[in-house]
């Protein structure tokens, strides 16, 4: 046998499937036995393509649950009323999904919200200079806007357009406040201001509420100066009425019952009074009204008594036919007899004086003459 030298046993010691480095001596040749490895390239790329689609798939999912992510936040700070914050969120899902329908849609619903929501922070700056006409336009246009958008995101673009028309109406009110002095216009502009609320409003109401107890009271101190309680005191409970806390309004009515009871009971005496002089004035012009003087009598030369004298008025009321009897004594006093005599002019005035004269026959001695009866008509 031949012997084999130590470097043809390192030759064929190389791994299968590679050509030896020389022919053996005997000229056969070695046929290649079949090699593992060609079967195991297949399945190498087999597990690289696929490791390569898994990862792309995972990255996909990433990408997908990270745009989720931002759209959910996105929505959360949109319903919320961070409208800069949603589309900032909504810019970044976009960048890595551009053409979802449902972002790029979301992002032009956030961005009118937010351009709304300038408006109204316009509007509100206008207002506050005093720009009302310029302010209503763009109130009106955000309000016709909101009419054709119910979505949730604009909450509060329409908390805001609520505030600006308070706001608006409410100035408009104030600016007209100066030029109302009746109870009945601060009346009416308070109910314009009913059914509005907020800080606003309640400083404007309070405002017209003030003005207007102000003009009842001093309506009423009017009412009060011409002794019309009744008016006065209606005044007062009208101007309470819009105005029930008003503490100034409050004590003046409880004044103007005062001051109502002491002019009743003043009056009361003074017709008491007046009724007392009237009975006295009356029973005097009945009883009273007329004073004799210059009563005298004469003798002629005929034996006949010439008498006369003068009559005043010492009523208070016209007398007319003023009639008197007068009685004659002797001057021993004897009787002698009586005559009428009737004064004139016949219409007495107040402290007027009237006259009369009369003769009384066949007397032939001196004699006294006294008016025993009077009698009159008052006027």
């Amino acid at each position: 046998m031949k012997q084999v030298s130590s470097t043809e046993e390192q030759i064929w010691s190389e791994p299968a499937g590679l050509e030896p480095r020389n022919a053996p001596a005997n000229g056969t040749v070695n046929k290649r036995k079949s090699s593992p490895f060609l079967w195991v390239i297949p399945l190498l790329l087999a597990a690289i393509m696929g490791a390569l689609l898994t990862y792309y798939y995972n990255q996909e999912n990433l990408i997908n649950a990270h745009v989720k992510t931002l759209h959910l936040e996105a929505e959360k700070a949109a319903l919320g009323g961070e409208y800069s914050e949603a589309l900032e969120l909504l810019d970044k899902a976009l960048a890595q999904r551009p053409n979802v329908g449902a972002l790029v849609k979301d992002r032009q619903i956030t961005e009118q919200a937010s351009n709304v929501l300038k408006q109204m922070d316009e509007a509100a700056n206008l207002l506050k200079t005093g720009k009302l006409s310029e302010a209503d336009k763009m109130i009106q246009t955000a309000a016709k806007t909101l009419n054709e958008r119910q979505e949730p995101v604009f909450d509060k673009v329409r908390s805001a357009l609520n505030n600006r028309k308070v706001t608006l109406a409410v100035l408009k009110v104030k600016k007209e406040i100066d030029q109302l002095t009746t109870v009945e216009a601060l009346a009416e502009k308070l109910k314009t201001l009913s059914k509005l609320n907020g800080k606003e409003a309640e400083a404007v109401k309070q405002q017209i509420t003030d003005k207007l107890a102000g003009i009842s009271y001093k309506q009423a101190e009017q009412q009060v100066k011409k002794r019309d309680f009744t008016a006065a005191l209606q005044t007062v409970d009208n101007g309470l009425s819009y105005a029930p806390e008003d503490q100034k309004l409050t004590k003046y009515r409880d004044e103007v019952l005062r001051e109502k009871k002491a002019f009743e009971q003043a009056e009361e005496e003074r017709i008491r009074l007046a009724e007392q002089q009237a009975a006295e004035e009356e029973l005097r012009n009945r009883t009273g009204a007329v004073y004799v003087t210059d009563l005298s009598a004469e003798l002629d030369e005929y034996g006949d008594l010439y008498i006369s004298g003068s009559v005043f008025n010492q009523g208070t009321r016209p007398i007319s036919s003023v009639a008197l009897i007068v009685s004659i004594n002797a001057s021993n006093g004897d009787y002698i007899g009586e005559t009428d005599v009737y004064v004139y002019p016949d219409i007495l005035d107040v402290g007027e004086e009237g006259y009369f004269e009369t003769s009384y026959y066949g007397v032939y001695e001196a004699a006294n003459v006294t008016v025993t009866n009077a009698s009159w008509y008052v006027e």
